[in-house]
């Protein structure tokens, strides 16, 4: 299906970066990027490991247009990978994808005009929802940071401008790089900026110890609210954002 231009906004174009380690996630991490509708964009994977086949990810590209894959060794930090993919970066605007996450149709066209709407220099969604596969629930995390001024964000939903990387680049890091990018950003004048909570779901996996943050379910269960009813987290998440004016 055609991307609406309407959603738009004159066509900015979008550089979506995505930093990985795990060629199990090759599918997902595919499938995330050719779901959005956003007319302008670009990929840049960086497989941050020596051993895992490049060619896997070039068989899955294809003939796809404005994709690149690159291997950083895997000695090199999370965040060096990302400053790294932000260098081969084309567009003004950065939206880091990870690759085990959901990220519905209309997730780029709606953090830009967030962005636009709100004036900030860093959107993403502190308030979110997370889908747990080991008791099939899906929550609600930290509800009250919708729509406002927030200090962090999750790494998984950083969208900013290439502008504010070049002031403030991501620290040599692997654990906490998406939190000090903020933080250092908000120390430097830049506006952080919690969006709306749709279209996106975090997706812990069953075995804890496989993400880079360790915490169980009956942790998360017991700190942020379920949402019952929902069979299908993907449809329910799903948000047309409304049209740029201009």
């Amino acid at each position: 299906m055609k991307a609406n231009p309407r959603y738009s906004r004159s066509g900015q174009g979008v550089s979506v970066i995505t930093c990985t380690n795990r060629a199990s996630y090759i599918v997902n991490l595919f499938r995330n990027y050719l779901r959005q509708r956003h007319p302008k964009k670009e990929l840049i994977i960086v497989v941050n490991h020596d051993r895992i086949p490049l060619s896997a990810y070039r068989k899955l590209a294809g003939r796809l247009r404005n994709i690149r894959i690159y291997r950083v060794p895997q000695h090199r930090s999370l965040g060096a990978c990302l400053n790294y993919a932000v260098k081969k970066a084309q567009y003004r605007y950065i939206a880091k994808l990870d690759d085990d996450d959901y990220y519905a149709p209309y997730y780029l066209t709606d953090s830009l005009r967030a962005m636009t709407r709100t004036k900030a220099d860093i959107v993403g969604k502190r308030a979110h929802y997370m889908y747990l596969r080991g008791s099939k629930t899906l929550i609600l995390r930290f509800a009250q940071d919708e729509h406002r001024p927030v200090t962090r964000l999750p790494g998984a939903t950083l969208f900013f401008k290439r502008d504010v990387w070049k002031r403030v680049p991501f620290p040599n890091r692997s654990i906490g790089e998406d939190d000090l990018f903020c933080v250092r950003s908000r120390k430097k004048g830049f506006k952080v900026y919690s969006a709306g909570k749709y279209n996106f779901v975090a997706v812990r996996r069953k075995n804890s110890a496989n993400h880079t943050w360790i915490i169980s379910d009956r942790t998360l269960l017991t700190h942020h609210r379920r949402v019952p009813h929902v069979r299908n987290y993907k449809r329910f998440v799903q948000r047309k954002p409304k049209a740029f004016r201009p």
